[in-house]
């Protein structure tokens, strides 16, 4: 019976899936990047490019969409101005009205990227789907306690 319950939920999602994904997500669209290098825009579920406390950055997940057949959720913080800060980049989970944090990382990020790969199984429980969004937050180096600003991607869909 659990085979079949997954069959049927991964076609349908599938089949959601398609039907929500905008044609172009899959264009290959250039951007220009704050320094003025041109490179590809994101593929994926994305916050785009903005200011906050004078700090220029976005988040943004590797695809739109995750099937079952997916292991992981690779989340890219990017921030183009210098200067270090304090990052948290994690994953949440719509539940009900609101969003739970399902995983998250920390750390210190001077200019440049930083990427990370959450688990589908820890965010998503088996023949289930879940709504999510990826979230970037900055604090001061050095406190850890002034907040500098989110940024967010748009939702996305993940199946288990």
């Amino acid at each position: 019976m659990a085979y079949y319950e997954k069959t049927v939920i991964s076609i349908l999602s599938t089949a959601i899936l398609l039907t929500s994904v905008s044609s172009v997500a899959f264009a290959e669209q250039n951007t220009v990047s704050p320094q003025g290098v041109i490179t590809p825009q994101a593929v994926g579920a994305d916050s785009g490019w903005a200011t906050q406390n004078n700090i220029r950055a976005r988040v943004y997940t590797d695809a739109t969409s995750y099937g079952p057949s997916s292991d992981y959720i690779k989340v890219t913080a990017e921030k183009s101005t210098d200067g270090p800060v304090w990052y948290y980049l994690s994953l949440e989970k719509k539940v009900g009205n609101s969003w739970t944090q399902v995983g998250q990382v920390d750390g210190t990020l001077y200019t440049g990227s930083v990427n990370h790969e959450f688990s589908i199984n820890s965010a998503v429980p088996s023949y289930s789907e879940a709504t999510l969004r990826a979230r970037l937050k900055f604090y001061k180096y050095g406190d850890g306690q002034t907040w500098l600003g989110d940024w967010v991607t748009n939702t996305f869909i993940a199946v288990n």
